[in-house]
């Protein structure tokens, strides 16, 4: 008779708690993300959907004050997110616009989001501004928008969009980018008022701007001479004037490309910006340095961990029932890591950790010189990570097994039954009775924290996100990436819940929870840390002495050591629910399986698929 505390009366009541708790923070916070987000519903913000000049259906989210009306019209802002990013990415700006009286429409650029895409620059009809131009005359065209007071405003790629469109189109009036750097074409009023931020610690100061040092060398470019007329311009200063389009301003932040998206004072120069250019009549004013963005910042992200949490009481709950209670299994105790394995465990997993770039730079070799392999693959960013992912784990997984028969002659507990690898003791093999409903309870969980994320989303318009786009609702064809990519990552996350469930496996703590929690400390002490040296590798020098380590062709690997933060938190939330269901189940693979389905509803929901800006 089991003594799981699955069965646990006590636990089973708690748990019922606790996910009612989880699931109230995780609702709660994304309704006040959501009150930050329309300004105290001062602004309607609604879903959007339109074509675009090449038929490619774009949606975006339309900021209105309520003020704002057919007989009283506000001027208008389209503000594009960059190259991995979604329209969420651009909310701090356009709450801080649309709460001092402008329409704003955020876009999720082609390739992004929900948006349709286009894979390819030679596909007929390609759009290299990815839905700009059409957002732009799609707000001039609202009856409540005033479309001789409409501006462009983005960060990174879409800072290049909006400098591109301004070039182009004379009927936007006033432009802000970040992350992005006007070019010899610019001249004293083309195009037309334009802010540039960018910050001392940008990583791809040499590609956007070709300097080393930004501080020293923007300034007196013959960039900037062009476009400011002037021999001496000085940072966050403005030259020219805006009523002849002249207007003219560098604004230096002391922050990173990502920090450009979410840093105060940018922000606040932005909101001025467009308040000289366009003067909104609004009943009250609010100074520029006045902002609420964070609480939606942090809204969804409370909204995300609770949610993420949350699966761990629903999982107590389902194993307690048919047909999951047929697979809880408590964990032998016999088995406990020594010394050396930890050590060479630890030593080997940081070796193949910190192959990450160097394996993202072969993947993108061979997609380059010898096959392009987006068409069968179309999320590139995605395949840097998986082919890295891949790599690691399946040596992993051979040196794992070579582990097992050179340990098991003198250390009887070390076998694949012991460790929860399989139903016999020499070999893997998993019973069919047991891999279907590893599976289902799998699918389950993902379908509980899915529609915890999703069903408000389509009411609430807040996805799961801090910075970095993490999860969101999906379309048809981002689910059939799902399709295709979760078995790669599958295949990983079999062998990270081999290495930090079974052949990493403490010693038992007073309770399940204890060893749950200390399983997952240990995992997160072995996985994280590598990847953390890799940033700091890239940050110090830079923030030190201003020296980018890792930059690759056209900048390609700075884009991969940013996303190391969002795969850090995803790894770290990852584990303690691998470490869950190991103690419930005795098993590696439900914790594996409702892994696999996470990440890739993550990288596979919020990655786009565009061509390479490189």
């Amino acid at each position: 008779m089991t003594t799981s505390f699955i069965f646990d009366k006590k636990v089973r009541k708690a748990a019922q708690w606790l996910l009612l708790v989880g699931v109230i923070i995780t609702l709660g916070a994304q309704v006040v993300a959501h009150a930050a987000m329309t300004s105290g519903y001062r602004v309607e913000v609604t879903n959007v959907t339109f074509h675009n000049k090449n038929g490619l259906k774009v949606r975006g989210k339309l900021y209105r004050p309520k003020e704002v009306s057919v007989d009283n019209p506000a001027p208008g802002i389209v503000y594009l997110h960059g190259y991995q990013n979604n329209r969420e990415t651009s909310d701090p700006y356009a709450i801080e616009l649309s709460r001092r009286g402008f329409v704003v429409i955020t876009l999720d650029a082609l390739g992004r989001g929900n948006s349709d895409n286009q894979f390819s620059e030679d596909e007929p009809g390609f759009d290299p501004t990815y839905g700009a131009d059409s957002a732009f005359t799609y707000l001039q065209n609202l009856p409540f928008v005033d479309a001789e007071r409409c501006g462009l405003a983005g960060h990174s790629l879409g800072g290049e969009w909006t400098y591109l469109a301004a070039m182009q189109n004379p009927e936007v009036k006033a432009i802000s980018y970040s992350g992005f750097a006007y070019r010899e074409d610019a001249t004293t009023n083309h195009p037309q008022n334009m802010l540039m931020i960018f910050g001392k610690y940008d990583e791809y100061r040499q590609r956007m701007t070709e300097t080393r040092d930004f501080e020293a060398e923007w300034m007196l470019s013959p960039q900037t001479k062009a476009a400011f007329g002037t021999v001496t311009p000085r940072f966050n200063t403005t030259y020219g004037d805006f009523s002849d389009g002249s207007a003219r301003q560098v604004y230096m932040t002391h922050t990173t490309h990502v920090g450009e998206s979410f840093d105060k004072g940018a922000i606040a120069a932005t909101v001025d910006w467009f308040n000289q250019a366009f003067y909104p009549n609004v009943p009250l004013t609010i100074p520029a340095e006045q902002q609420i963005w964070r609480i939606k910042e942090f809204g969804s992200l409370v909204a995300m961990l609770a949610g993420i949490f949350s699966i761990i009481p629903a999982g107590i709950l389902l194993l307690g029932i048919k047909p999951f209670s047929a697979i809880v299994n408590t964990p032998s105790s016999i088995y406990r890591f020594d010394k050396k394995t930890f050590k060479n465990s630890y030593l080997l997993n940081t070796l193949l950790t910190l192959l990450f770039l160097p394996l993202v730079m072969v993947i993108f070799g061979f997609h380059v010189y010898v096959v392009h392999i987006d068409r069968a693959f179309p999320m590139m960013m995605v395949n840097g990570v998986i082919f890295w992912f891949l790599v690691r784990n399946i040596i992993g997984y051979f040196n794992f097994h070579r582990w097992v028969k050179k340990e098991s002659p003198s250390r009887p507990e070390v076998n694949y039954k012991e460790l929860g690898v399989s139903d016999t003791e020499s070999r893997v093999h998993l019973h069919w009775s047991k891999v279907w409903r590893m599976a289902l309870l799998a699918i389950v969980l993902f379908a509980f924290i899915y529609i915890l994320e999703a069903l408000p989303e389509a009411f609430l318009m807040v996805d799961f996100r801090y910075k970095f786009p993490y999860v969101s609702d999906m379309t048809p064809y981002r689910w059939l990436m799902m399709l295709l990519y979760f078995p790669l990552f599958l295949v990983g996350f079999i062998h990270v819940n081999m290495l930090l469930q079974a052949q990493l496996r403490p010693a038992p703590g007073k309770t399940w929870f204890h060893t749950m929690l200390r399983k997952s400390l240990i995992g997160i002490g072995v996985v994280l840390p590598p990847l953390l040296l890799i940033m700091a590798v890239q940050y110090i020098p830079l923030f030190t002495i201003g020296f980018v380590p890792f930059v690759g062709p056209g900048g390609a690997l700075v884009g991969f050591v940013i996303n190391i933060e969002s795969m850090v938190v995803l790894l770290a939330l990852m584990i303690p629910l691998g470490s869950f269901l190991y103690e419930a189940t005795g098993s590696v693979y439900p914790g594996a399986i409702l892994n696999a389905l996470i990440v890739t509803w993550a990288f596979t929901s919020s990655s786009v698929i565009a061509p390479l800006p490189v």
